[in-house]
């Protein structure tokens, strides 16, 4: 019996149909776990089947393209792959409405502001009370956030000369290497730097979710806090390095 593996192996080998059936059974419940990280508030059921398909096509494409030679898991490259054609296809539905865009820059300036004039970060309900708006309202919106700035994250950059996406860095915000001999204006140096200065519960979510891509129901459980808290703590997080990533850009000298 060939274990998941093997069976891609034995079927990019023998070109087998039934194997390539079997593969992408095997290997189907990725689509379900990305998605799952994704958290993504759906409109209607439908809406979630669009989702689920776009994540199985990228699947299928991964069978068809995976390269054995480079010694990398499948489920790894499939993962990868799903995510990416998932994220495109947010991207290219435009899932956020031109009105929750603006809502989102509204609380991003309205946070900046108050963390200027607390000296501190401020709560989802002081920034809610300042612009007047439900504080339901502004949770939905910083889980909003969340994907939003992801797929920012997942779109190729040009920084220095190379082509590279923001995503990359926060595998690891705390290790010391060759981005750090980067100028200042290096847009993945200033994400690290965002990412250090957070409140240490928002860092912790951070990593968790970017470097040890757990779920955020897994983060939850870690935390002792509900899907939604994380949620919405890591919208947060991701409103301040947004923040923080505007503001140092428009410090450093050219």
């Amino acid at each position: 019996m060939l274990n998941s593996e093997d069976l891609v192996r034995e079927y990019l080998k023998t070109g087998d149909s039934k194997l390539r059936d079997q593969a992408i059974v095997k290997f189907m419940p990725i689509v379900k776990y990305v998605i799952g990280r994704l958290n993504l508030s759906v409109r209607s059921k439908m809406e979630l089947e669009d989702i689920h398909s776009s994540g199985i096509i990228g699947l299928i494409r991964a069978l068809d393209d995976f390269d054995v030679s480079r010694n990398t898991a499948f489920k790894t490259y499939a993962t990868w792959r799903v995510r990416g054609h998932i994220l495109d296809y947010l991207r290219k539905i435009d899932f956020l409405s031109r009105g929750d865009r603006a809502k989102l820059r509204n609380i991003e300036k309205t946070t900046q502001d108050l963390s200027l004039r607390f000296n501190r970060e401020p709560s989802a309900f002081e920034v809610a009370n300042e612009l007047g708006m439900d504080l339901r309202e502004c949770h939905r919106l910083l889980e909003m956030a969340q994907l939003n700035f992801l797929i920012s994250l997942d779109q190729v950059q040009e920084t220095d000369g190379e082509q590279v996406k923001l995503a990359d860095i926060i595998a690891d915000a705390s290790c010391v290497g060759p981005l750090e001999d980067l100028s200042r204006k290096n847009t993945l140096h200033i994400v690290k730097d965002a990412i250090l200065k957070l409140p240490e519960r928002q860092r912790l979510i951070v990593l968790m979710y970017y470097h040890d891509e757990m779920t955020l129901l897994e983060i939850g459980k870690v935390l002792k806090l509900s899907e939604s808290r994380i949620s919405r703590l890591l919208g947060k997080a991701i409103l301040t390095i947004r923040t923080e990533l505007k503001q140092m850009q428009e410090t450093v000298p050219n």
